[in-house]
């Protein structure tokens, strides 16, 4: 009900911020427009019923009065544009009924109270300077009636009108003038607040990049330790090879198939090393745009990565749905590596003897794509969970967590894959899920 009145009063138009004023001034209009045609009604046919007694010509002009607001009511809905010819003919039909009523209704003492209205309208609906205009315009018709075909009123009552009616256009002009400027001030202070809004989201959006490319050169040192971890054995294999092979030449061994078989073995060795190295390039490379990727195979890369982390943990890759979608890879891919790493840290922590990490994708019923993310932890503290994405929240303090990987998880699914990320205890553990709008994704690829 409240929107379809709203509708009528701005005659269907849609207003911005800073026009404020023009929003005031249609539903103005359209509520005189309406209450004029009501009334005007409400007249007639109070003549016809003889509870008043109009002149029959004053009939007919009320009728026409109620049928000219009808129209101007369906051509004001029709532009935006029409609002002042509107107003304007709406104020002179208005002075036309009433200059008839001051001819023909001689009867009625207060029938010049309607000009004060119609000049309040008139500053209201176009302005302070059409208000001037109006006013001499009321005065001099007022003036020329009286000395055409008399008023019926005494010399004083016609200089009271004349005087007050004076002193209310000033007054008029003065409170639209205040209105005018209390306006102006207003779209300067808007003007004002919107930049300063825009500069604070500009501030946080540049915080939150910065903290982005913090929490990644963090990820990139624990995947460098875990590089370490993974390079070390093969570094001792290839060292082990090199010993055999110089002790074989030392012993002038002439078998020519055992040096190749070794010397195939250290490349085998240093290309697995080299592929390590391109895959931790290829995770953390910064991406220009959205590209179609599987979600099982940017798992798989996070799991081939931390594998060093995870070598005491069961891990548990259950994946229905490995539908393409359109995004950042590797900013999934750091969200998975927040997990992940929060799982192993509170397994560690709380030295649980059978550690277990499920992570399972699958499609929602809306077919958004689902990335589960649990372990058999415990949970989280009950007093913790509704704070565990704010920044600068932790419970490792005093294990040197800051308190952002979370917070950057919430950051990268919300603004780069436009989705939403949750969290849950289970019976065993905590549970994160993460919702992707797949429908979105294809669009915007497709």
């Amino acid at each position: 009900m409240v929107g379809v009145l709203s509708n009528f009063l701005t005659s269907g138009h849609a207003f911005t911020e800073d026009e404020n004023l023009q929003r005031f001034r249609f539903s103005l209009l359209n509520s005189i427009l309406i209450i004029s045609l009501i009334f005007s009604l409400i007249n007639y046919f109070a003549s016809l019923a003889r509870f008043v007694e109009f002149s029959s010509i004053y009939e007919k002009a009320l009728l026409a009065f109620a049928f000219v607001c009808l129209v101007l009511i369906y051509f004001l809905r029709r532009s935006e544009n029409n609002y002042s010819l509107t107003a304007t003919v709406i104020l002179l039909n208005g002075l036309a009924l009433f200059y008839f009523a001051l001819i023909t209704a001689v009867q009625d003492e207060f029938r010049l109270i309607w000009f004060f209205l119609t000049l309040f309208v008139g500053f209201l609906l176009v302005g302070k300077t059409y208000g001037l205009l109006l006013t001499l315009v009321i005065l001099l018709g007022v003036f020329i009636v009286e000395r055409t075909y008399g008023l019926g009123l005494s010399k004083l009552a016609l200089f009271t009108f004349f005087n007050s009616f004076i002193i209310f256009a000033v007054i008029s002009y003065l409170f639209w003038m205040k209105i005018e400027r209390d306006s102006l001030e207003f779209n300067i202070l808007n003007a004002k607040l919107r930049e300063n809004v825009k500069q604070e989201v500009l501030q946080r959006e540049e915080q939150e990049q910065m903290l982005l490319r913090q929490c990644r050169m963090a990820n990139m040192g624990e995947m460098l330790d875990s590089i370490a971890h993974q390079w070390r054995q093969p570094l001792m294999h290839i060292n082990s090879v090199l010993m055999n092979m110089d002790s074989a030449l030392e012993a002038n061994k002439k078998d020519g198939k055992y040096l190749e078989k070794k010397i195939d073995e250290v490349a085998s060795l240093t290309s697995h090393m080299s592929q390590t190295i391109e895959d931790f390039r290829g995770l953390f490379k910064q991406e220009k745009g959205q590209k179609k990727f599987f979600l099982e195979s940017a798992i798989n890369d996070v799991l081939a990565l931390m594998k060093n982390s995870l070598k005491d943990i069961e891990v548990n890759f259950i994946s229905e749905d490995n539908a393409p979608v359109v995004g950042y890879k590797s900013e999934l891919i750091q969200v998975i590596i927040i997990l992940l790493s929060n799982a192993v840290d509170v397994l560690n922590k709380r030295k649980i003897e059978y550690k277990k990490i499920t992570i399972h994708t699958q499609a929602s019923k809306n077919n958004d794509v689902v990335i589960i993310v649990k372990d058999n932890a415990g949970g989280i503290l009950v007093e913790n969970i509704d704070s565990v994405f704010d920044p600068y929240f932790t419970s490792k303090k005093q294990s040197g967590g800051t308190g952002l990987g979370l917070y950057i998880a919430r950051i990268i699914v919300e603004h780069k894959l436009s989705g939403e990320i949750t969290a849950i205890n289970t019976a065993n553990g905590a549970k994160f899920t993460i919702l992707i709008d797949k429908s979105f994704a294809r669009e915007r690829y497709d």
